[in-house]
């Protein structure tokens, strides 16, 4: 995204001139944060002044199953917009992926996703497409990367979505397909939620959670593994203490870099999303700007 004019400097250039050499620590501080401040801001509105989405006001709101044509494939999700959504400011995309022979609706009837929704109403829009087939496939030339790829086209037309701030979660099967979509779409992804699934860790922050009861895809070894392979390649503390682990609890990972948290959340049950992680969900999604 090219910007029309430099921007402003970290600290004030008065701050060079002779009368400012000695100012005190406080002000400096003070005067930087003032700069970023006025940075950040001045980046949100050239953001949303380049992005099709925030020129639109948001009429079309509420929950809706809606269709989109991907190559010669029509597919179908759910799409939640809060009535309150402004196009004033740049919002989170969050696409939910079910698992197998499941469908759109299941994270929101089984894992009561309208907690996430209901937390995040006014920063976020809310999508959850149906598999063909049921089920997932995030390799190469998989028709579900191209839908992955035309839901944030879309989406972003429609709405004043901050591209930057797309977050992928998945359960089972989802949960597996979302960490090879993270691989896959490493420039498209902001963070990731894996749930009762399995496979590699990428390079991006990551919540990690699995029942240590499941019968489906067992905790040993795809929960240990998948962790393992996210702190390793965030630059986390290794090896993962998972003795020192809570159960039925959330803890995030020792020595993560600040923009690469991994959280782990083992808990005792079976092969479910537990509705206790929900809340930590969205405060994940919201402080990754």
């Amino acid at each position: 995204m090219a910007l029309s004019r430099p921007l402003l400097p970290l600290i004030s250039i008065a701050l060079l001139t002779s009368s400012s050499l000695y100012a005190k620590p406080t002000k400096i501080k003070k005067l930087a944060r003032q700069s970023q401040i006025a940075n950040a801001n001045y980046i949100e509105e050239n953001f949303i002044q380049d992005n099709d989405g925030c020129s639109v006001e948001p009429t079309d709101t509420g929950v809706k199953t809606i269709a989109l044509q991907v190559g010669n494939t029509r597919r179908t999700m759910i799409r939640v917009v809060s009535p309150s959504l402004q196009n004033t400011r740049a919002h989170a995309l969050v696409i939910g992926f079910h698992g197998f022979g499941l469908d759109g609706t299941s994270p929101r009837m089984h894992h009561k996703w309208e907690i996430v929704e209901e937390l995040g109403k006014d920063d976020a829009v809310f999508v959850y497409p149906n598999a063909l087939g049921g089920s997932w496939n995030p390799y190469p030339g998989s028709p579900d990367l191209a839908l992955f790829d035309a839901i944030v086209k879309s989406i972003s037309e429609k709405y004043c979505i901050d591209k930057r701030r797309v977050f992928v979660h998945g359960f089972s099967n989802g949960g597996f397909f979302v960490n090879g979509l993270v691989a896959a779409r490493p420039n498209d992804i902001r963070g990731v939620i894996s749930v009762a699934g399995g496979g590699n860790g990428s390079r991006k922050p990551a919540i990690v959670i699995h029942g240590q009861s499941d019968s489906n895809v067992g905790y040993y070894p795809s929960a240990p593994n998948l962790v393992n392979s996210y702190a390793a390649a965030n630059g986390c503390k290794m090896p993962v203490n998972f003795n020192a682990m809570r159960v039925d609890a959330c803890q995030q990972l020792e020595g993560c870099p600040a923009e690469y948290p991994v959280w782990f959340c083992p808990w005792r049950g079976n092969h479910h999303w537990p509705h206790f992680t929900l809340p930590l969900v969205w405060q994940f999604i919201s402080s990754q700007k």
